[in-house]
């Protein structure tokens, strides 16, 4: 086997290049792990101008010894020479998955975003492995398989600034809140483990969250991030503004916090962070609420603002609130972003129910205005849309309804309640006969 390698290796070198594919072949035919076989067939690829079987060939090599230097030199040799980022994007993506099902992750997250960088599209390959993970509990190796979660795409100038656990006294961290609002919230309760280690935390925030996170977390700089508009949801593509902070030294998305400061269930604190909603603005819907007469004030969410076929199921019909409706000397007050005037007449006719719609307050906009009418509430009940989120983070007593199976819900760590706000009630039931006697239990807890 040495003989003919070393043969094949002159045959290389001297340009007889059909006389050394030969003796590579039958080298691998006998050894199909040989790895200096396999990188002189890449090499050769390469001279022959064909780098896409150069890739193929030293992915081989990579597989047999994922982290082998020399294969590594060819590995980027073979990045240069590929034509478009479309194609080194898929080189270096296929080697982060290689290093994943080795157990390298750490690594492979390396290499993983340095993909996006070249092809963003390539998050649409998400394999939604910490779904199953995380709801059964398994958090250090569900948080790891998160990383390579769908809602990310490139993460552009910051890749090679990316935290990965290092110490962060001293050190400027911009923390970027990347998924929708409810998200944002439900991550925002491990700000205050990453505020007290850094030396200054800057946090990239939708918009319409910025004024409620500049009141909680006080100590750290927030920015709005993420814009709505009429055409739907864009992020801020100039960076110039982060001209005004201290240079940044590490840069983190808030969903891969829990990664590093949630890595068990023991380590969720057992009260967590109150967001502050406006003060002036909770004593104003205070006395709005008490013109409503006496009688508990209820926040009612029914619906996510924008329901499409595959969640539609999740939400309890209206139907099933009957019982919740019922209660005597109780006003219902709707939270319900985009509710429509159909909506409005159906409480009247099917439970004559007269809902509060506040028409001065912008519920899917107006986040800060929408947490001190909270605040200003005895209690929230909703199904599962950033609500849930919101409410238990204001600290006002909040029951989430929702249907569907709690094997799927990975937010509850395998737990019986939500570990991120453990005041929070949660009711999940896939029957509706269930459901209806939850909304009946819900009236009595009310």
């Amino acid at each position: 086997m040495k003989r003919k390698l070393a043969t094949a290796h002159r045959h290389r070198l001297a340009g007889r290049l059909k006389e050394a594919l030969a003796l590579y072949g039958q080298v691998l035919e006998g050894d199909p792990e040989n790895l200096d076989a396999l990188r002189n067939l890449a090499r050769m690829s390469l001279d022959l101008s064909e780098p896409q079987a150069a890739a193929s060939m030293v992915l081989q090599a990579l597989s047999k010894a994922p982290q082998e230097r020399e294969s590594l030199e060819i590995l980027d040799a073979v990045l240069t020479r590929l034509e478009t980022p479309q194609a080194q994007a898929q080189l270096i993506f296929e080697y982060a998955q290689l290093l994943k099902g080795k157990g390298l992750w750490d690594t492979a997250l390396v290499f993983y975003r340095r993909a996006l960088q070249f092809d963003p599209t390539l998050v649409a390959r998400d394999t939604f492995d910490s779904i199953p993970l995380l709801a059964q509990g398994h958090l250090q190796q569900g948080w790891l398989a998160f990383e390579w979660r769908n809602t990310i795409g490139s993460l552009g100038p910051f890749t090679e600034k990316v935290w990965n656990g290092e110490g962060l006294t001293g050190k400027t961290v911009l923390v970027w809140g990347e998924q929708g609002i409810g998200d944002q919230i439900m991550f925002s309760t491990c700000l205050p483990d990453i505020i007290e280690q850094a030396g200054h935390v800057i946090i990239g925030i939708d918009e319409r969250l910025v004024s409620l996170f500049e009141r909680s977390f006080p100590q750290a700089s927030v920015y709005g991030v993420t814009r709505y508009t009429a055409d739907g949801q864009t992020v801020v593509q100039d960076f110039s503004w982060l001209d005004n902070y201290p240079a940044v030294d590490f840069f983190v998305l808030e969903g891969s916090l829990p990664r590093f400061f949630r890595p068990t269930i023991e380590s969720f604190p057992t009260r967590s962070n109150k967001l502050i909603a406006d003060t002036q603005q909770v004593e104003s819907w205070c006395h709005r609420m008490e013109g409503l007469g006496s009688g508990k004030k209820i926040g009612i969410s029914w619906r996510s603002l924008y329901v499409n076929e595959d969640r539609a199921d999740h939400f309890p019909a209206l139907e099933l609130w009957r019982p919740l409706f019922d209660r005597p000397d109780t006003h219902f007050i709707s939270l319900q972003a985009g509710m429509t005037q159909q909506e409005q007449l159906l409480f009247k006719e099917r439970f004559g129910l007269e809902i509060i719609v506040f028409d001065d307050l912008d519920l899917n906009d107006d986040l800060d205005g929408t947490a001190a009418v909270i605040s200003a509430l005895h209690g929230v009940v909703t199904t599962q849309n950033y609500l849930q989120w919101l409410s238990p983070a204001l600290a006002v007593p909040t029951w989430v309804i929702s249907k569907g199976s709690r094997d799927m819900q990975w937010g509850l760590l395998g737990e019986k309640h939500y570990p991120w706000f453990p005041a929070l009630n949660v009711c999940i039931e896939d029957e509706d006969d269930r459901l209806e006697k939850v909304f009946a239990r819900v009236a009595a807890e009310i």
